[in-house]
């Protein structure tokens, strides 16, 4: 996953590039285009590729490091606060060091529990023969995954649950205060590091590997598919005759599952940082060192590769998304996403129909607050069992 999009870069004479909105930014492709002292941004397909498979590109180094420069200058110790930060932004990492070799460990249990998991009883259990109004993120999708992290690794899940929100919640309030003011973010910190240590003493698989090592692979990697897998069933919903369609003919779930991976990713925004060469893109050269935020829902979108790019096409043929980067720091939860998505849509195939909701008072829908994610928090959707 990602590091969060930073608002600045390094030096306070630097003015502050135009904030990122995932769910409210248009989805446009085009040549790259410069987004502050420094900054650039990036949406074609070739231009994506490109920044992740060069081999001196690096996750952003620049961050942690400003953060905690202001931080000395300021007098001010986070400890906590700054240990997780470089662990999200994956400061250490490179292709294959111990961390990136636990997540892959970590991801391989996820996806061990996944064909024992009983999807159509989850289902069945929430929806009703007259149509129940649920909350799929809360009420179905967090339960379920919640489950299969607590069966992989052997864990309280609603210690996980916490862990979970816990970080989720540091990500929001260092975005929210930006690094002059993460005075805020410490007791988070805290609260997260304390229930790691639990889990470290009370974890049963993966003991061996350090507990740090859990932060993305088992607590922030499942929010991706958490909101992939709501903005499937609410597509659903929004289009019953293709889920008529999908019901009565199984052999084009599939391409769908191609499409929710293309047009649905969760993950929009990423960051890369340039290496000491700089890097040519062939319509423009990025500086050394410069920040590239990629657009993967865009590049998703890139019409150079995909005809009516915005349109779910069934039979579409095969062609490598952005959505899950690329690259030697591509993610390692490719496979185990694609198999969730195939098991949930066809336990919804096989058990329920899916609708939009009668209007009531609250809204049915609250898109992601992450500056990286688009999606929904909150989606009410009308489950009536077949």
């Amino acid at each position: 996953m990602p590091s969060p999009v930073p608002p600045t870069q390094d030096a306070p004479r630097l003015a502050a590039p135009p904030a990122l909105d995932p769910n409210a930014d248009p989805l446009l492709v085009g040549l790259p285009k410069q987004r502050g002292y420094g900054q650039w941004i990036v949406s074609r397909m070739c231009d994506v590729r490109t920044v992740l498979t060069d081999p001196t590109t690096t996750v952003d180094m620049l961050t942690p490091k400003a953060m905690a420069r202001f931080m000395s200058q300021q007098g001010v110790t986070l400890e906590q606060t700054m240990e997780i930060v470089r662990i999200v932004a994956r400061a250490h990492r490179v292709p294959n060091d111990a961390e990136r070799r636990d997540a892959i460990a970590i991801t391989r249990l996820f996806q061990g529990t996944l064909q024992d998991l009983d999807m159509a009883s989850a289902l069945g259990a929430i929806a009703s023969a007259e149509g129940r109004t649920v909350d799929v993120m809360a009420d179905l999708l967090r339960p379920i995954l919640g489950a299969c992290r607590a069966t992989a690794l052997a864990i309280d899940p609603e210690l996980g649950q916490r862990v979970e929100d816990g970080l989720l919640a540091i990500m929001l309030t260092v975005e929210r205060h930006g690094p002059s003011d993460l005075a805020p973010v410490e007791p988070l910190a805290r609260a997260v590091m304390q229930d790691l240590s639990i889990l470290e003493k009370t974890r049963g698989k993966a003991r061996e590997m350090p507990i740090t090592h859990w932060i993305f692979p088992a607590f922030l990697a499942l929010l991706p598919i958490t909101y992939t897998s709501v903005s499937m069933l609410a597509h659903l919903a929004e289009t019953p005759e293709l889920q008529e369609t999908l019901r009565a003919r199984p052999e084009l779930r599939p391409g769908y599952i191609r499409e929710v991976e293309r047009l649905m990713t969760s993950i929009r925004y990423g960051t890369r940082q340039i290496g000491a060469t700089g890097l040519n893109l062939g319509d423009v050269w990025l500086p050394p060192r410069s920040l590239v935020v990629l657009d993967f829902s865009a590049a998703n979108r890139d019409p150079a590769l995909w005809q009516e790019p915005d349109t779910c096409l069934l039979d579409r043929p095969r062609q490598p998304t952005a959505t899950f980067s690329l690259g030697p720091l591509a993610c390692v939860g490719g496979q185990a996403s694609r198999q969730f998505l195939s098991l949930l849509l066809d336990a919804v195939m096989q058990r329920v129909r899916v609708s939009l909701p009668q209007p009531g008072a609250e809204p049915d829908r609250l898109v992601t607050q992450w500056s990286i994610t688009r999606g929904y928090r909150l989606c009410r959707l009308c489950l009536s069992t077949l």
